[in-house]
């Protein structure tokens, strides 16, 4: 089995794109700040609540599953558009944020030595789970397409027992290093990125998802079965 889920997917599933999201998320905002703010895309994480309900006709689907949180693991990764700042650097050691269109509570703690850039991101997806992510910035490096930014990074997804409809107890990861780059165009400046994540779930599912700079994600995901799943979609 083949499952193509490019068709349940046509556009970017948050708003407003990523050109309007540039003041939203560095228009004087700290290095933490951002990261949350970066990350407030949670309405991607919504379909988790179908595809994982116990009661699903036909029964919950873990690899679709590890599919969307792969998707937004890879948007809550970088930016990407035009206007983008640099946010500032300061001593706070967390950030809160509330998700404007899902009101999921996240959070960015700075976990890194002095001097070292790593962080921890959260988000609380009500009725459906906890993500967390883990990165470190390795340091910018200049190069003929512009200042690159390396951060390897993990990224996990829980689903959590509550009110609502039971779901799989389900937990999906993904592995890899997304690069961000600023690239000078005549336009001004363009943040985009690229790079890949390994992804695995405790259901045996296994896949790769991979961002190209055009901002074109790839994904992916072949169950214990054999089945695979597959889904194209821009992040701009």
């Amino acid at each position: 089995m083949k499952e193509r889920l490019n068709e349940r997917l046509t556009r970017t599933p948050f708003r407003p794109s990523a050109d309007a999201r540039a003041d939203y998320e560095t228009d004087g905002t700290t290095f933490l700040q951002y990261l949350a703010r970066r990350a407030a895309k949670t309405v991607i994480l919504e379909p988790l609540q179908q595809l994982l309900a116990v009661r699903r006709p036909g029964g919950p689907i873990p690899a679709a599953a590890l599919v969307c949180f792969a998707y937004y693991a890879v948007a809550a990764s970088t930016s990407y558009g035009r206007g983008y700042r640099q946010p500032s650097f300061s001593s706070e050691r967390s950030v809160s944020e509330t998700d404007r269109e899902t009101s999921s509570a996240i959070t960015a703690k700075s976990v890194g030595a002095r001097g070292d850039l790593a962080a921890e991101i959260s988000a609380e997806v009500e009725g459906v789970g906890r993500f967390v992510g883990n990165e470190r910035i390795l340091g910018t490096t200049v190069g003929l397409r512009g200042l690159g930014m390396a951060a390897p990074s993990q990224f996990s997804f829980q689903t959590t027992r509550g009110r609502g409809a039971p779901l799989l107890a389900w937990r999906g990861e993904a592995r890899g290093t997304v690069t961000t780059e600023l690239a000078p165009s005549l336009r001004g400046t363009t943040v985009r990125a690229y790079g890949s994540l390994a992804l695995s779930d405790d259901a045996g599912s296994t896949g790769k998802a991979t961002l190209n700079r055009e901002g074109e994600v790839s994904i992916t995901v072949t169950d214990r079965s054999g089945g695979v799943y597959t889904l194209n979609a821009p992040l701009k």
